[in-house]
């Protein structure tokens, strides 16, 4: 193991690779022997064996393009969804995946990376951080109670979420007139009229 130390990057990447690959396929064989000697054929083993497929897949993809950010979410969510849309054939169910999960995923996908370039493009950060990370976390579930219920009624109707917003949008607000107040007033006593 000393001698790790003295590889270059790519060498170690090589590495990483192919530790991946031994420890996610070789954990899939297993599940298919195991699966194959007590049924005498393959049923549960597809589940480990497609789940390994796309974190390895996922593994190999990020160090190639991880200085393109864009990239490798699309990719990202590609391989996922791709994953999802598996689960679901495998399971022969009613395509819960197309109505439900890959939805669920695109909203998630897209919501934290819009938190993530607005915090990011935020030149004071303190307590406005949390706010922007709260009101973008409420935003996710008002899609999330959205998207279920449309996938369960056929309407969109807003039910726990409109909760969860009232009190993540009152605390957001909180913290920001916090964050605007400390900007002006640095004077703690004062603030807090001590």
């Amino acid at each position: 193991m000393s001698n790790y130390h003295k590889l270059t990057i790519s060498q170690k990447k090589k590495i990483f690779n192919k530790l991946s690959a031994i420890m996610l396929f070789s954990g899939a064989a297993i599940s298919i022997v195991i699966d194959f000697i007590l049924n005498n054929h393959l049923s549960w083993s597809r589940y480990p064996f497609i789940i390994a497929l796309v974190l390895y897949v996922n593994i190999i993809i990020t160090p190639l393009i991880s200085k393109r950010k864009y990239t490798w979410m699309a990719l990202s969510f590609l391989s996922i969804s791709g994953l999802l849309a598996a689960l679901d054939w495998l399971t022969s169910t009613n395509w819960w995946a197309l109505k439900l999960a890959i939805p669920l995923l695109l909203v998630a996908y897209v919501g934290i990376f819009t938190i993530c370039k607005i915090i990011a493009n935020t030149t004071q950060k303190g307590l406005n951080v949390i706010a922007y990370a709260m009101l973008g976390a409420g935003i996710l579930c008002l899609f999330t109670d959205g998207i279920i219920s449309f996938y369960q009624k056929g309407l969109v109707l807003l039910n726990w979420s409109l909760i969860v917003m009232a009190a993540v949008v009152i605390i957001a607000l909180l913290l920001l007139y916090i964050q605007y107040r400390l900007k002006k007033v640095t004077d703690l006593k004062r603030f807090f009229h001590i």
